[in-house]
């Protein structure tokens, strides 16, 4: 198959923006506890933006910003689903995958060579797990609790949903991107975003915080 790369990355930067707008649009019914994860996606759409521009006008690697930034925005959507969890064990829980969340980054920062100055999929591939792990448990309280019946305007369910596709998705795609032809790799990257933006979208239009006061 034939994919232009440079279309497919200003398309999906397009799609981000228009979802940036809506979430400023929006942000009156955005509630408080959804806040991390906004600050998170914000940071992580601006990081895209900043990396993609940077690297167009200098040609120099990126990879520092990248880690760093990263680094950041999953501990904001860990933060997200601690404050979302209502019972003593899920926090007990979620306290403990934060943990291991900074010792993974200490680990990687102490153990892996020029950590900094070289993204490490090894990293991504921890934080996804952890943050794969912590939707779960969001998942199981929500179907078991008085939400279920109103789910479609459940906000946080659609986040949830939405980056449970994306961050699942790229594990396979990052994991063999060495045996793929650039053109898949990439297009596969661009219909994991635009499923993601999507299903974030559908959510902050349906959402009514109104209903789970």
């Amino acid at each position: 198959m034939t994919w232009d790369v440079e279309i497919g990355k200003l398309a999906t930067m397009i799609i981000l923006m228009g979802v940036l707008i809506l979430i400023f649009i929006n942000y009156r019914k955005i509630e408080k506890v959804n806040l991390l994860f906004f600050a998170g996606f914000i940071l992580f759409s601006l990081l895209d933006f900043f990396c993609y521009f940077y690297f167009k006008l200098t040609k120099l690697p990126t990879d520092t910003f990248f880690v760093v930034g990263i680094s950041v925005v999953f501990s904001l959507y860990l933060l997200f689903y601690y404050q979302l969890f209502e019972s003593r064990l899920l926090k007990k829980i979620q306290s403990f995958i934060l943990i291991i969340f900074l010792v993974n980054v200490f680990c990687m920062l102490y153990f892996e060579e020029n950590f900094l100055g070289k993204f490490s999929f090894n990293m991504l591939y921890i934080n996804i797990i952890l943050l794969t792990f912590s939707i779960i448990l969001f998942l199981y309280q929500t179907f078991n609790s008085d939400k279920i019946f109103e789910i479609k305007n459940y906000l946080p369910f659609w986040i949830s949903v939405s980056s449970l596709i994306y961050y699942i998705g790229i594990i396979p795609i990052f994991y063999f991107r060495t045996k793929v032809s650039p053109d898949l790799y990439f297009f596969i990257l661009f219909l994991l975003n635009f499923i993601n933006n999507a299903v974030l979208v559908f959510g902050l239009l349906c959402n009514k915080p109104d209903k789970f006061k």
